[in-house]
């Protein structure tokens, strides 16, 4: 099925990476799906947020920006031709749109129970990955300016800063030559 997915002919996606991690949190949640256990109340997006994958802090954490899921198909290939006409999956599926272009991470779940009143589930996963910042902030701090000798009177300041200090100093010779 990821294999599918990657190659569709149809996939703006230049890059789809097969994460372990979505495909683990995709397996148990066609599981529970299948069984009838999952929690109506917990939204893909937090399904996934539980399972340890970390998307970018944009995504909200109610909603489904990450799932598509089918059930019932015979095989992979009927399970895609699904999801790409669907209204819901198909610019998820296709990575169609900005936001769904730069999602790289895809995992597949598929759940077949021995309980034939359970119907076979699949779950497509596909998310963006977080990453750190790509800048670095160092913050610099320049050395205070000594605008005229009356800054010179200031002992609080001239304790603190042995450069104003010596500044003062050179400024009190020059006086004393003038003189």
């Amino acid at each position: 099925m990821a294999e599918l997915i990657k190659t569709h002919p149809s996939q703006k996606r230049e890059v789809l990476n097969c994460n372990s991690q979505l495909s683990k949190i995709a397996q148990k949640r066609a599981e529970a799906l299948s069984k009838n256990t999952a929690d109506p109340e917990i939204t893909a997006n937090q399904i996934v947020a539980k399972g340890g994958f970390r998307f970018p802090d944009y995504y909200p954490i109610s909603g489904n920006q990450v799932e598509a899921v089918a059930k019932s198909a015979a095989n992979s290939d009927s399970v895609l031709n699904h999801l790409v006409n669907s209204d819901k999956h198909h610019n998820h599926i296709l990575g169609k749109g900005e936001f769904f272009v730069i999602q790289t991470e895809l995992g597949v779940g598929y759940y077949q129970d021995d309980d034939p009143t359970n119907e076979t589930q699949w779950v497509v996963l596909i998310s963006q990955a977080w990453e750190s910042p790509k800048y670095k902030y160092t913050q610099k701090f320049a050395k205070p300016a000594i605008r005229g000798p009356d800054e010179c009177y200031d002992k609080k300041q001239l304790r603190m800063s042995p450069e104003l200090k010596e500044k003062c100093r050179s400024i009190a010779n020059r006086s004393k030559k003038k003189d």
